[in-house]
């Protein structure tokens, strides 16, 4: 198996897909050879599912769209900016968002944006929001790849969500479920 550092996440994206409902509705935020993949084979598998990608890289976008945009329920979105995202929000609730989108604050604005609309996010990368480097980080977390009281993504997201931390393959993976 060769190793890709742009799909770590993929076992655990493929787990919690098997685990969804066959009339699911799906959000990608960032399309890529890791995760595309993976909601082609959910939708090909579940007709009454629905993922929704956007990607606002038009030229990435349509590279992806090439070689999965050909199922009816699997929708390719191409908005010109992430903060065009609440204007494509149409669902009450979603089962599952499956966060990797560039740049890297988008990721943190789509998980508030639809936090009260999700019960399920992965959050691929996770490790660049607790860097000590950053601004937003007042105090030093005990360990990057830790999501507890003492990092920047537990202080942030802990009272709502069961973080479920992956670093065994870097770049991590943050599985978050609503509590």
């Amino acid at each position: 198996m060769t190793y890709n550092p742009f799909a770590t996440h993929e076992q655990y994206t493929r787990e919690e897909l098997s685990k969804l409902r066959s009339d699911a509705q799906v959000l990608e935020l960032g399309t890529g050879e890791g995760s595309s993949p993976l909601m082609y084979e959910f939708c090909k598998n579940n007709p009454d599912a629905t993922v929704q990608a956007f990607e606002t890289d038009a030229t990435w976008f349509n590279m992806m769209y090439q070689k999965f945009g050909d199922l009816p329920n699997y929708i390719f979105n191409h908005i010109e900016t992430w903060d065009d995202l609440t204007n494509h929000i149409s669902e009450e609730s979603y089962d599952f968002t499956f966060v990797d989108q560039a740049p890297w604050m988008a990721r943190i604005e789509s998980i508030d944006l639809l936090k009260e609309k999700c019960d399920l996010f992965i959050l691929h990368d996770y490790d660049y929001f607790n860097h000590n480097h950053h601004e937003w980080i007042k105090n030093p977390c005990n360990d990057i790849y830790i999501n507890d009281k003492t990092s920047w993504l537990g202080q942030k997201y802990m009272k709502q969500f069961k973080m479920e931390d992956h670093y065994d393959i870097l770049p991590p993976t943050l599985v978050m479920r609503k509590k």
